[in-house]
């Protein structure tokens, strides 16, 4: 028997929001987890191919795939690097910033209608409860 059912009940929320989002994805013709790269590469103008691999804990062979099919479908660019013509910065298009902003827009909707009746403080604290918990998670590892 667990000693808590919180992991559980961490565990059912996540497939909740999972399925809300994947939803919203699957309407912009994106598979699973494609948005992730398409926002980190929005909010982190020029990203490298090493410190995106970095942001998002993946292999560098994995990023670079993602990175290809955004490529392919308009979302993103590669600029070459002035100085070193080995390094790639990685830049959304047009597009790519405009599939951003309407993705964070429904996810914020969401977000507000979720959260709309919690008192402030007891946000505050969830957000640094789960904040804890991911760090000692990643300590784990």
């Amino acid at each position: 028997m667990l000693h808590s059912t919180i992991f559980r009940d961490i565990d059912d929320l996540s497939k909740h929001i999972n399925n809300v989002y994947e939803s919203i994805f699957k309407r912009y013709g994106l598979h699973r987890g494609q948005f992730a790269f398409i926002t980190r590469i929005v909010e982190n103008e020029q990203i490298s191919l090493k410190k995106l691999a970095q942001n998002l804990r993946l292999d560098k062979t994995t990023v670079t795939r993602a990175i290809q099919k955004l490529e392919t479908a308009g979302y993103i660019t590669k600029i070459q690097d002035n100085n070193d013509y080995r390094l790639f910065h990685l830049c959304a298009t047009k597009s790519g910033i405009d599939l951003y902003h309407n993705i964070i827009t429904e996810k914020n909707q969401i977000i507000d209608k979720i959260l709309e009746n919690f008192p402030v403080e007891q946000l505050e604290q969830l957000s640094l409860i789960v904040k804890d918990m991911n760090t000692r998670l990643a300590k784990i590892k």
